[in-house]
């Protein structure tokens, strides 16, 4: 343990076994615990492996606050900031510093190469590393990545403060997966994307621009889950994500093609509503019922003050990372229901706008998995190496991994990923489809011949920009990069 709380646990292969790489596995949420199931596989395959609970236990409440209740010192209800530090940053570097320490004492050297896996906050954690501290991994797998925290924590309750508002109430799950289903339905094989119309997911869905209107029950009255006129504004609300009051985008929206449900549900995403208790508000018995979609915006400006420069993870300046000839790799479902894509999408915008998409892909690539979920499942080809996802072939042209390994030690950059879909997500039950994930901006196209299920049978090409996409991306650049920043009337800098 190191002081005050941070467990970190390491596993050690048998010398016979070691393949003298080092790899640290990342957790989800807030974290509190450690990742078995993620240090087993990273042995199996000869890794020596560690993870941390980051510095605060899950199962342990702080006088009786679960979740992120360690970030309030109680009853002062001042935030400890030792702990959330921990929780930022501190503890992953001290996974990577005692974890090789501990590899050289065991094996009497070093790991020759260094890896940091992880998805949703374990993404987050190796973008953090990679910008604060790269010179501890030489590669980086950061799937789904939690990072822009600062932002898209308190992102993820718009949708449920805009319902609260607008329609007194969270619209019900049925009518939410029917405007799902028809903004799928409506540009599925149709916004240029690459889509099929057999397909059941959006490949890049800022294309997409299906209005819920033509789901009002004005428009379809025998609908049973048609959207009254409240609930049709809610949803174009969330869809759109939140705006300041000069209609300027704060942070993104849900994707057409991701569940509403896994934020805009019965209930709130719980990530979401402690930080606003706990770390913004500083009470516990804050009710975030009594938000508006004005105070928001003060909220959200508050969350972008105090957190940016301890959790944000979004700054662009990786001029470290890249003299230290790291490497990363990230992905992200577009049907992720959790974290918004389209915040992953804009920080590799940012990237390409400070040193040149080709000098980009020198060093991070970034493959969008359409139609996956919340680092795993959903209706696309989600099976591809990713964390949490089922096994594939394990070569680096279906196991996104590996694929890592060959650009750090072979310097062989992927260019695509071919993902399976089994049926039911279930490799028992044998494959759906392939399909290659490519490496942003440039979108997965059918040659027009051949089995469509078969990823041989599919190209990367490049993706349509227009007003639309731009529109979708528009957004505040990283703090660390405000003088790029052209919103008038900002005071947080």
């Amino acid at each position: 343990m190191v002081e005050p709380a941070i467990n970190i646990e390491i596993w050690l292969p048998l010398p016979s076994a070691w393949t003298n790489r080092f790899q640290g596995v990342g957790g989800g949420g807030y974290a509190g615990t450690i990742t078995w199931t993620s240090l087993a596989s990273a042995i199996a395959a000869g890794y020596v492996t560690a993870t941390t609970d980051t510095g605060h236990s899950a199962f342990a409440p702080n006088n009786g606050l679960g979740g992120g209740g360690f970030g309030l010192k109680q009853p002062a209800d001042t935030l400890n900031a030792g702990l959330i530090q921990d929780f930022a940053e501190r503890s992953e570097l001290e996974l990577a510093r005692k974890g090789k320490a501990i590899t050289r004492a065991f094996y009497g050297t070093g790991p020759r190469f260094s890896y940091w896996t992880g998805c949703s906050t374990g993404g987050r954690q190796g973008w953090i590393m990679a910008q604060r501290h790269p010179e501890e991994y030489d590669g980086y797998l950061t799937g789904s990545p939690a990072f822009n925290w600062d932002r898209f924590i308190p992102a993820e309750l718009w949708g449920q403060v805009v319902m609260n508002n607008e329609v007194g109430a969270p619209i019900s799950a049925a009518k939410l997966n029917a405007v799902t289903n028809a903004a799928v339905a409506a540009c599925t094989g149709k916004s240029g994307d690459g889509t099929r119309a057999s397909d059941a997911f959006l490949a890049d869905p800022r294309l997409c621009t299906y209005d819920p209107a033509q789901m009002s029950c004005s428009a379809q009255p025998a609908n049973p889950n048609c959207l009254t006129s409240k609930e049709v504004g809610a949803v174009s609300k969330i869809w759109d994500g939140p705006r300041d009051p000069h209609g300027r985008r704060l942070w993104f929206g849900l994707d057409r093609g991701a569940s509403l449900a896994g934020l805009d549900g019965s209930f709130p995403f719980p990530i979401s509503t402690d930080h606003f208790a706990y770390w913004l508000h500083q009470n516990p018995s804050f009710d975030w019922h009594t938000i508006t979609e004005a105070s928001f915006v003060t909220d959200f400006l508050n969350s972008e003050f105090k957190f940016e420069n301890v959790i944000g993870t979004d700054s662009t300046d990786l001029d470290s990372f890249i003299e230290h000839k790291a490497k990363d790799i990230t992905y992200h479902g577009t049907a992720d229901q959790l974290i918004f894509s389209r915040g992953t999408t804009n920080y590799f915008e940012r990237l390409r706008k400070r040193y040149g998409a080709q000098n980009v892909d020198k060093f991070a690539r970034l493959f969008m998995a359409p139609g996956m979920g919340h680092c795993l499942g959903g209706a696309g080809a989600n099976a591809f190496g990713n964390v949490f996802g089922p096994p594939v072939s394990s070569d680096p042209q279906h196991d996104i991994l590996k694929a890592l390994v060959d650009w750090v030690e072979a310097g062989i950059p992927p260019d695509r990923i071919t993902a399976t879909k089994f049926i039911n997500d279930n490799p028992a039950s044998g494959v759906a489809f392939t399909r290659p994930l490519c490496v942003f901006p440039k979108l997965a196209a059918y040659k027009g011949s051949g089995d469509p299920t078969d990823a041989g049978n599919w190209t990367c090409a490049n993706g349509i920009v227009n007003d639309t996409t731009r529109d979708a991306d528009a957004v505040l650049p990283d703090r660390g990069n405000r003088e790029t920043n052209d919103r008038e009337g900002d005071d947080h800098d």
